[in-house]
């Protein structure tokens, strides 16, 4: 093959034309749901398997037997964004397809709607524009919040799903992105006054505080916590964990760029108070909210809300040590929330609902999907020898260090949703009312053991995540 028969592109048109096409096709396709389920999961696996070795010094990387060649650092220029593959987003992007993936596999097993894949491919390729902006109209720490608006308005259409209940919950998940844009828009602009009056501190502080609380509302914290559990209640289970999970990912990696751009915001502002606070709230209201759910959707939400206030928590930790340690407890997260929505997905389409008296005696007829979602749920709450026991045993202890005092709450808030999880098991695996309730299938059962294997080894050797999180503390370094 000579030089002229290799064609040449660049890597942020390749991941995004990859996806924006598969959409395309998944999309005419969208009758065959398992079909569509399965080209998905291989088209994002495969981009996640390539771009996890990528490194971003390198000229370019060969693809389809040396027939094209990726330029690696070529950016993309459109509508005023450039876009430009950087060291610190080829972990993000590596896991974000990775989830995707994974959820694709787990909806070839249950429906999560006819439009779910090719919709969950754009959606993706909206956040790949997300981790690899480097220029815009405003700077990438300020306009990420729009575009987290606009990814979590498409975002709606996917958690709804066709389904003939509220979609306040939903529309709940707009909220935190449209509120904080306009303070990161106004802060811009104090930005741009403070080179005009040096010896003026009074635009530095404006900046500082209004981009800190444009941060905390993003992260959803208790008040603006009510999409989780109605999300988690009426929408598809793996939709609503994959749109989750994909959020908070960003809005993470949004708080490390803009702490980092802005360096004098946590002078200014008093960002680490107020996310003990956001994370303690939250922490506390989602574990003993979930002591009282009576609806298995309510309660996986209130417990990722409580696990997600810990880690929010672990923000506000000072040193070196809060960054790996919350890096570890997402993946953790994301083990124990994929686990429990595949066993929830199964329930709900056997049962027909999600409800108590749905759910009596379903244990007897799928036993590994109920151990599934229970044991995937316990790791959310920190329960011992669950998937998220180490993670958030260790939060605690960094937390204590500090003060004792919002620790012991904490484990007091996570003996709540242990206890909503007690009582749930007890109406599973209690006497069957509804005969007729199928049985799970052998794909059922593979995909549950499947997803308690890989939760039960993290709970058993947690230092399997060592080398993940080793190359994702890459984005949170650069």
């Amino acid at each position: 093959m000579t030089p002229s028969d290799v064609h040449v592109t660049g890597m942020p048109g390749l991941l995004i034309g990859v996806l924006l096409l598969t959409a395309v096709i998944t999309y005419l396709l969208r009758g065959w749901e398992r079909v569509t389920a399965i080209i998905g999961a291989a088209v994002t696996a495969g981009l996640a398997f390539w771009l996890w070795p990528t490194d971003p010094g390198a000229p370019s990387r060969p693809l389809a037997y040396g027939w094209m060649l990726i330029d690696v650092g070529d950016s993309l220029q459109r509508l005023g964004f450039t876009l430009r593959m950087e060291a610190g987003a080829i972990p993000i992007l590596t896991v974000s397809l990775g989830l995707v993936a994974v959820s694709f596999i787990l909806a070839a097993n249950v429906s999560q709607g006819r439009s779910f894949v090719p919709f969950a491919l754009a959606l993706t390729a909206g956040y790949v524009v997300l981790a690899l902006v480097t220029v815009g109209p405003l700077a990438p720490s300020l306009i990420v919040p729009l575009l987290l608006a606009v990814l979590a308005a498409s975002g709606v259409f996917i958690l709804q799903a066709g389904r003939s209940v509220s979609a306040s919950g939903p529309l709940r998940s707009l909220f935190p992105p449209l509120l904080a844009f306009p303070l990161f828009l106004l802060a811009s602009w104090y930005i741009e006054q403070m080179p005009l009056n040096p010896q003026d501190l009074s635009p530095t502080y404006a900046a500082a505080q209004l981009m800190a609380l444009g941060l905390i509302i993003l992260l959803a914290p208790m008040p603006l916590h009510g999409a989780m559990p109605l999300v988690s209640k009426n929408s598809p289970p793996i939709a609503a964990a994959l749109l989750t999970l994909l959020y908070q990912l960003a809005v993470l990696h949004l708080i490390f760029r803009a702490v980092t751009t802005f360096q004098f915001m946590p002078q200014f502002a008093p960002l680490g108070v107020w996310l003990t606070w956001a994370g303690l709230l939250t922490a506390v209201w989602g574990g003993f909210a979930g002591a009282g759910a009576h609806n298995a959707g309510r309660l996986v939400g209130y417990s990722s809300m409580h696990d997600w206030g810990l880690i929010v928590l672990v923000l506000a930790v000072p040193g070196s040590r809060s960054w790996p340690l919350v890096l570890f407890l997402f993946g953790l997260r994301t083990i124990s929330l994929m686990t429990a929505s595949a066993g929830m997905a199964v329930l709900e389409q056997n049962t027909g609902g999600l409800d108590r008296a749905n759910l009596q005696g379903a244990g007897s007829r799928m036993p590994w999907n109920s151990a599934a979602f229970l044991i995937g749920g316990l790791g959310l709450t920190g329960f011992p020898l669950s998937a998220g026991f180490t993670g958030h045993w260790a939060a605690l202890q960094i937390v204590a260090e500090t003060d004792w005092r919002p620790a012991a709450v904490v484990l007091i808030a996570s003996a709540g949703a242990i206890l909503g999880y007690v009582r749930l098991a007890r109406v599973l695996f209690g006497p069957l009312e509804n005969r007729t309730m199928p049985r799970e299938n052998t794909f059922n059962i593979a995909v549950a053991v499947t997803a308690l294997i890989v939760s039960i080894s993290l709970a058993v050797a947690p230092q399997l995540l060592n080398l993940p999180i080793s190359r994702a503390l890459v984005a949170f370094s650069s």
